[in-house]
C-alpha cells in the first residue's frame, strides 16, 4: 500500500523555501545596485555570485515553498514534462554565443552577463534529465522532481562543503604515518622533465588517484544521497522512479558546482568561459548519473541490504574520481599563465597536454552518456541494471594503454619546464 508524503519534510521544506527566498531577494538589490555603487573593483565577479544566491533563493526557494505547500494540502502533483533534449542545447548554443559576445566586446556585461552564465551553467543539466525522463516514461512529479532538486542544491552542497573541509585534515592525518612515501614524492624529481612519466609508471599513482578520491569524491557523493530518504522507499514504486529523483537530485547539485568553475573563468575573459561551460555541458551527466546510480543502490537496500548502497557508492566514487582526475590537471594548466600573470607559459608542449586532457574528459563523458542510456534502457524494460564494471577485453585494454601512454608523455614535457619556472619563482 502506498504512504502518504510526510508532512514534516513538507513542512522544512516551507521552512527552508522561505528563508531562501529571503536570500535571493537581498541578493536581488544586491545584483542591481552593486555595480551602480562602485564599491568593489572586482564587479563581475561578486555578480555571479549573486546570481548564483539568485538563483537558489527564488529558485529553488520558490520550488520548495510551492511544492511543500502542495504536499501539506494533499494536492495532487502531474507526472513532470519538460522540453525536448534537442531545446536545451540550442539555447544553450545561442547563450554561449551572446555570452562570449558581451564578454569579449565588453558590453553591459555587469548586468548582461550574469544571467547568461547562470543559463550555460544549468541548460545542459536539465537536457540530461529531459532525455532520461522521457526514455522512461516521465516516471515522477513535478514535486518529487522540484524537492529532489532542491535538496541536491542546499543539503547536498551545504554537507559537501563541511566534509570536504574536514576531509583534507583527514587525509593528513591518514597519510602522514606513511611518510615513506612522500620521501618517494621528493626522490621522483618534480623539477625534471619526464615527471609525470614517472608518477605514473610507480605505486605513487595510487596515492595521487586516493587523494583526488578522499578531496571531492567520498564526501561529495556521500553529500548527494542524503536527501532520498527524505522521499520513503514505501512511496517510490519502482527503480524507474528512484533512478529519476536521484538525477533530479544531482542536477540541483550539479548546477551550483558548474557556477563555481565556469565562474573562475568568466572572471578571467570570454574564450575560456566558453569552453569550460561547454566541456562541462559535455560532462554534465556526470552528477545525475552518479546520484541516479546512489538512488538505486538505496531503493534496492530494501531487499538486498545495506551492501547494495555500498556497491552504488564505490560505483559513483569511481566515476567521479576518474572525472576530476582529468579535470583537475586542466585546471591547473589553463590558469596557469592567469594567476603567474603571464610570467609562465607552457608553449606547444603545454598546449598540446591541454588538448589531450580535453579529449579524455570527452570521451568519458561519452562513456558516462553511455552508461546512462544503459542503465535508463534496462530499468525501462523491467531489467535490474547490474552497477558492477563490465568485463573489458584485452584488446580495450591495449587500446587505453595506447592512449595513456600518448597523454602521459606531453603531460611530463610540459610539466616539467613549468616546475622549473615555479621553483625558481618561489625560491630566493
Amino acid at each position: 500500500m502506498n504512504q502518504k508524503p510526510s508532512k514534516f519534510w513538507a513542512y522544512v521544506a516551507v521552512i527552508v523555501g522561505c528563508f531562501l527566498i529571503l536570500t535571493g531577494v537581498a541578493a536581488t538589490f544586491g545584483y542591481l545596485g552593486l555595480p551602480i555603487s562602485g564599491l568593489v573593483d572586482d564587479v563581475l565577479s561578486y555578480q555571479l555570485g549573486q546570481i548564483a544566491a539568485i538563483f537558489l533563493g527564488l529558485g529553488c526557494g520558490s520550488l520548495a515553498v510551492y511544492h511543500g505547500l502542495g504536499a501539506i494540502s494533499r494536492r495532487v502533483s502531474n507526472p513532470i514534462k519538460l522540453p525536448s533534449f534537442y531545446i536545451f542545447w540550442i539555447v544553450l548554443a545561442l547563450v554561449l554565443g551572446f555570452g562570449n559576445l558581451i564578454l569579449n566586446f565588453n558590453i553591459g556585461v555587469n548586468f548582461l552577463f550574469p544571467p547568461l552564465f547562470m543559463l550555460g551553467a544549468a541548460l545542459s543539466t536539465f537536457a540530461v534529465l529531459a532525455w532520461a525522463f522521457q526514455k522512461m516514461g516521465w516516471p515522477i512529479t513535478w514535486r518529487q522532481a522540484a524537492l529532489a532538486f532542491v535538496s541536491g542544491s542546499t543539503i547536498s552542497i551545504l554537507v559537501a562543503i563541511i566534509l570536504e573541509s574536514s576531509f583534507t585534515y583527514l587525509g593528513y592525518l591518514l597519510l602522514e604515518p606513511f611518510w615513506y612515501l612522500a620521501e618517494g614524492f621528493a626522490d621522483i624529481g618534480w623539477s625534471t622533465s619526464g615527471v609525470i612519466e614517472r608518477l605514473f609508471a610507480s605505486p605513487l599513482i595510487l596515492v595521487f588517484l586516493a587523494v583526488i578520491a578522499v578531496e571531492a569524491p567520498i564526501p561529495e557523493e556521500f553529500a548527494k544521497w542524503l536527501g532520498l530518504p527524505m522521499f520513503g522507499r514505501g512511496r517510490i514504486k519502482n527503480e524507474r522512479q528512484a533512478f529519476a529523483i536521484g538525477l533530479a537530485s544531482g542536477a540541483g547539485f550539479a548546477i551550483l558546482e558548474n557556477m563555481l568553475y565556469e565562474g573562475m573563468y568568466a572572471a578571467n575573459n570570454g574564450w575560456t568561459w566558453g569552453g569550460v561551460t561547454l566541456l562541462r555541458s559535455i560532462g554534465s551527466v556526470l552528477h545525475p548519473l552518479c546520484t541516479g546510480i546512489l538512488a538505486l543502490g538505496w531503493f534496492r537496500m530494501k531487499e538486498g541490504g545495506a551492501g547494495k548502497l555500498f556497491k552504488a557508492y564505490l560505483v559513483s566514487i569511481g566515476l567521479h574520481t576518474l572525472w576530476n582526475g582529468g579535470f583537475e590537471p586542466l585546471l591547473y594548466l589553463t590558469g596557469l599563465e592567469y594567476f603567474t600573470a603571464g610570467d609562465l607559459t607552457l608553449g606547444f608542449y603545454g598546449e598540446t597536454l591541454s588538448v589531450l586532457l580535453i579529449g579524455y574528459l570527452i570521451l568519458l563523458s561519452a562513456g558516462l552518456w553511455w552508461m546512462l542510456r544503459r542503465i535508463v534502457g534496462g530499468i525501462s524494460l523491467g531489467v535490474q541494471a547490474d552497477l558492477a564494471p563490465i568485463s573489458v577485453s584485452r584488446g580495450t585494454l591495449a587500446a587505453w594503454a595506447v592512449a595513456c601512454a600518448a597523454i602521459v608523455i606531453p603531460i611530463g614535457a610540459a610539466l616539467g619546464p613549468a616546475w622549473d619556472s615555479i621553483r625558481n619563482m618561489l625560491l630566493p
